[in-house]
């Protein structure tokens, strides 16, 4: 086996696993957040929840052995299956980030336990879909798929899509899941105030009142926020799609994913408690990420 070849089922591999470290990271999150809890929305956000979790060691191994899995695949391919190739220094230089993220990842994990500023929660989230992002489209260009046209819409969507993903980091690192009800409507959301109020803050301290974890006063907002950059993810994802429309495939898979965030993130606001939902919501958006991903720094013809 050639090192290009090693090096592109490498990146695969190490995609896989990291999907599978973002879908477990999510059951971990919310399982331990309260959702789906016996007593909701009353256990929501209860920081010592006083039954254990079923299943939590499970998704705790599932996560560990993906991690480690996808942080070797990734360290092999600069330092053995791409090293001193030539004509690949682009791919060498993606290599060399997705390490980069995977160790810092590594580190900011140590940190997670026990942390009590969304910062820590949103690098893990925000740090794993870029992660994918990255492998994915290492992939891409070892295979030499080619793209022509435009990726400017493609390159927006994906922006759009992160932001959104960052919001609802923060919504969850927050507890701030019951701040708007299982509708269409928030009262008391004030977007003009958010930023001012310390939801968008990653780095301010989560309050905890009565053992239980106490949201920001934007929190309403934020979900706001959420919801509107679900909107225009979508839109701007459709949009992509269309630019795309020759590459029938990738258009295909950028709609599909599109509306599996957008339809499983409707089921997981307005079904609350939803774990199936939230999951599918995150295993969606990872997907429509590596879809805009591969779109926007795949190899270009002519």
């Amino acid at each position: 086996m050639n090192g290009v070849v090693l090096a592109r089922r490498l990146a695969i591999g190490a995609a896989g696993a990291v999907f599978m470290v973002i879908v477990a990271s999510a059951w971990l999150r919310h399982s331990l957040a309260g959702l789906m809890c016996a007593d909701w929305p009353a256990c929501y956000g209860v920081v010592d929840p006083p039954q254990a979790i079923p299943g939590a060691f499970f998704a705790r191994l599932v996560h560990r052995f993906a991690a480690s899995a996808a942080l070797i695949m990734a360290a092999l391919i600069p330092f053995l299956a791409l090293r001193a190739r030539s004509g690949f220094d682009a791919e060498r230089r993606l290599a060399w980030l997705a390490l980069a993220i995977a160790l810092g990842l590594a580190a900011l994990g140590i940190a997670t336990p026990g942390a009590r500023v969304p910062a820590i929660a949103l690098g893990n989230l925000v740090g794993g879909f870029a992660l994918l992002a990255t492998l994915v489209v290492l992939a891409v260009r070892i295979a030499g798929i080619r793209s022509s046209g435009s990726t400017t819409l493609a390159l927006i969507a994906l922006l759009v899509v992160f932001a959104q993903v960052a919001t609802g980091g923060m919504i969850g690192a927050q507890y701030a899941l019951t701040s708007c009800p299982a509708a269409f409507d928030c009262p008391g959301a004030d977007l003009a105030s958010v930023a001012g109020s310390g939801a968008l803050d990653p780095l301010r301290r989560i309050e905890v009142v009565a053992g239980r974890v106490r949201p920001p006063d934007g929190a309403a907002a934020l979900v706001v926020l959420h919801r509107l950059l679900a909107i225009a993810a979508l839109a701007t994802s459709f949009a992509a799609a269309w630019s795309l429309r020759r590459q029938r495939a990738l258009a295909g898979a950028t709609v599909l994913t599109a509306l599996g965030a957008a339809v499983s993130g409707a089921a997981a606001a307005f079904a609350q408690p939803s774990l199936p939902a939230t999951l599918a919501h995150n295993a969606f958006a990872a997907f429509l990420v590596a879809a805009l991903a591969a779109a926007v720094f795949r190899r270009r013809s002519g």
